[in-house]
């Protein structure tokens, strides 16, 4: 992710933040479509990449999970630190592009929500490799699907994102990078790639 996206990040992470509760709650519902296809109960340690504001690192851990977050904005880690002081999950900064601070398998499912499609290609794969090599079992992606609209291409378009070729060749990339690839549907316009680590 370039700098002045971090930079923007950084900007307008406390209105991210007033979203919180809201995302919490969307996210419970995610995680109960995810249970209807992985008994997580064989699972304990959970990565959450590129973790924000910390509504899914919150949601994993009242789940009952181990839980860490690594995050490239420093504004959005703030604000997951002052939501999640209270609740045992580790967070961690990084740069973007750089490798996680974890050795190989050292996570059983390792998830990222709404991240690849904001990076290019290039850093995507560095992010599915990296994904791949920290998790034991499961990466899973939540992320947009193919069904697009105008609101969310506008508002992608002015993030500067690499959102229209994400959502083109999201399902090429994957199989490319991962052992195996099923996608599961949450709304019109998300779905959960659940994926299979290459090793």
């Amino acid at each position: 992710m370039p700098k002045d996206h971090v930079k923007l990040f950084d900007i307008i992470s406390p209105i991210y933040g007033w979203f919180f509760n809201s995302q919490v709650e969307y996210y419970r519902k995610v995680l109960a479509i995810l249970k209807e296809h992985i008994d997580l109960g064989n699972y304990i340690k959970f990565l959450d990449v590129g973790c924000g504001t910390g509504a899914l690192c919150y949601v994993l851990r009242e789940a009952g999970f181990e839980v860490s977050g690594v995050e490239v904005s420093a504004g959005m880690l703030a604000q997951a630190m002052k939501r999640l002081k209270n609740m045992d999950i580790k967070t961690y900064k990084i740069n973007p592009g750089e490798g996680f601070p974890f050795e190989d398998n050292f996570f059983d499912v390792v998830t990222a929500s709404y991240v690849a499609h904001g990076i290019k290609k290039n850093e995507r794969e560095i992010l599915y490799k990296e994904m791949s090599r920290v998790a034991k079992h499961y990466v899973i992606l939540h992320d947009y699907n193919q069904n697009r609209d105008f609101f969310t291409s506008f508002v992608e378009w002015l993030e500067g994102g690499d959102y229209f070729n994400f959502v083109k060749e999201v399902k090429k990339e994957l199989k490319e990078n991962f052992k195996e690839v099923k996608m599961v549907d949450v709304s019109s316009k998300a779905s959960l790639y659940i994926l299979q680590p290459n090793k």
